[in-house]
């Protein structure tokens, strides 16, 4: 059966895989060492450490597999055959993001092997971010052992510089379309960076079709929020990443869009956030 492969390395990265002989995709899928992050009938995410002589870096690799003929016919027109895969969507939204100046892991390779023209093994390699910490584990976990003044600097701080980041992604017309407190992962217990992972069904949408995405996306924020924040504190955070201190008709159209969005996802969401306290 007619079978091809596609790989792409950033330049910068080609010496540290190539050492590791990480340039195809049969060697990306038989590397056993590392820890399994999460793992599903068809999707894996390992953690790596990787050394070049002089540091240890710490790599992810995602890998995306056909198991069975009904993925097939449901993928076809969502990276199988027709458009683009996940791990090479991935790839490319990454590197929109740092491109913009936004945070993001460093994306380091996609690899996909085709048969008969499908995509049946896909993986992306991207580079860890350095003292990891979802953002459900900061605001569930870190925040609250903290005093009560160190406590409201930071819901401060962090209800600005997220909405500011969230401003600045949906300026550029992206919409992360899976935009959740675990999908965003800090760099310690700081607010310095915010890194979205999991962006394979990022999309920029055009200006006058992007409205109810961006609401999608407040909505995924919004969904396990009012267990840990004030209805002021959520309000102020939809204000400012409107980049309003006023909200328009419009607006207030656009917020009602969003709780709509996001009233029936609450206890699925909440549940998520209280329930991964037991394997963080």
């Amino acid at each position: 059966m007619f079978k091809a492969e596609t790989i792409q390395i950033n330049p910068e990265w080609q010496p540290l895989l190539k050492a590791h002989k990480l340039e195809t995709v049969a060697a990306v899928y038989d590397r056993k060492d590392g820890e399994t992050v999460t793992r599903s009938g068809s999707t894996e995410v390992r953690r790596i450490q990787l050394g070049d002589g002089s540091e240890t870096r710490t790599l992810f690799i995602k890998k995306y597999w056909i198991s069975r003929n009904a993925q097939l016919w449901s993928g076809l027109f969502r990276g199988v055959l027709f458009g683009q895969s996940k791990a090479r969507r991935e790839f490319m939204n990454l590197g929109r993001l740092r491109k913009w100046g936004l945070d993001a892991p460093a994306p380091v390779a996609f690899g996909e092997e085709r048969r008969a023209g499908c995509v049946v093994r896909s993986f992306l390699i991207s580079e860890g971010v350095r003292d990891s910490m979802p953002l459900d584990r900061f605001i569930r976990d870190w925040l609250p052992a903290q005093s009560l003044g160190q406590q409201r600097a930071l819901r401060r701080e962090l209800i600005n510089k997220l909405a500011a980041y969230t401003r600045r992604m949906h300026e550029h017309h992206f919409v992360h379309h899976d935009y959740f407190w675990r999908n965003i992962i800090l760099s310690g217990p700081t607010l310095k960076q915010f890194n979205l992972i999991d962006a394979h069904k990022g999309r920029v949408w055009p200006a006058w079709s992007e409205q109810h995405s961006r609401a999608k996306d407040l909505a995924a924020l919004d969904s396990a929020a009012p267990h840990f924040f004030r209805r002021t504190e959520r309000l102020g955070f939809l204000h400012a990443c409107l980049g309003r201190k006023k909200l328009t008709p419009q607006d207030k159209d656009f917020v009602r869009l969003v709780l709509k969005i996001t009233t029936p996802m609450r206890e699925r969401q909440l549940r998520r956030v209280l329930e991964s306290r037991a394997v963080a």
